[in-house]
């Protein structure tokens, strides 16, 4: 049975985006073996050919289906969230995995080798394998994302809530940011004060359209 939280979509809405339905392809995962992956196309590009974002998965398919009732690819925040992206003129990929960091490589190197930009969208538990790969990628949004010990190079956006009820969370964020700053890396901020962890699937407010758009403007601006 599906956990609540997997039917609820992003709370930032673009007309026509429920429109756009996915191709679903193949990519090689770490281990040679096929993982499949859902590309959104968008219908108003913002380039030719369109730069990529990838919808990172985190945890192991597996044990995610086992808890929350689904893949990550499959639940409605991921594929809204994707339908968002495409309707702001970029091509949007959700995908499944066995070995979250392994096959995040995997995925980045397969949309990279055609020279194609290629962005991240990330957010809590899923960061860490972002971050992992984020030097693969031109840029990265993470959204209260939780930190590892890795400092990319290449830029990235973090959007912080400052009502986050995650154990830990905002003191583990700062310190990545205090590092990123000290090492003089091309890293922006977006402080949401009175917002929950998943603000964008639970606080309904103009503020929080404002910030999911500053993340998309960013994507846009970093992957022309």
């Amino acid at each position: 049975m599906r956990h609540e939280v997997t039917t609820r979509r992003v709370l930032y809405e673009i007309p026509g985006m429920r429109s756009i339905q996915p191709a679903q392809l193949v990519f090689p995962g770490a281990d040679g073996e096929p993982l499949a992956m859902s590309i959104y196309e968008p219908p108003s590009p913002v380039a030719d050919p369109p730069p990529v974002v990838v919808l990172l998965a985190g945890y192991p398919d597996a044990g995610f289906e086992k808890h929350l009732g689904c893949k990550f690819m499959e639940m409605e925040w991921a594929i809204s969230m994707a339908q968002l992206i495409a309707m702001s003129g970029m091509t949007a990929i959700t995908h499944t995995n066995r070995d979250p960091l392994a096959d995040a490589a995997a995925l980045l190197d397969y949309l990279t080798s055609g020279g194609r930009r290629v962005g991240i969208w990330a957010t809590s538990g899923h960061s860490p394998a972002a971050l992992s790969v984020a030097d693969r990628a031109a840029c990265t949004v993470l959204i209260n994302p939780v930190t590892s010990e890795a400092l990319p190079r290449t830029p990235m956006l973090i959007v912080r809530s400052g009502l986050d009820e995650t154990p830990g969370l905002n003191e583990a964020l700062d310190a990545l940011l205090a590092r990123a700053v000290a090492a003089n890396r091309p890293i922006s901020l977006v402080n949401y004060p009175d917002a929950p962890h998943s603000f964008d699937l639970h606080l309904d407010r103009p503020e929080t359209r404002q910030v999911l758009q500053q993340g998309l403007e960013f994507l846009r601006a970093h992957l022309r």
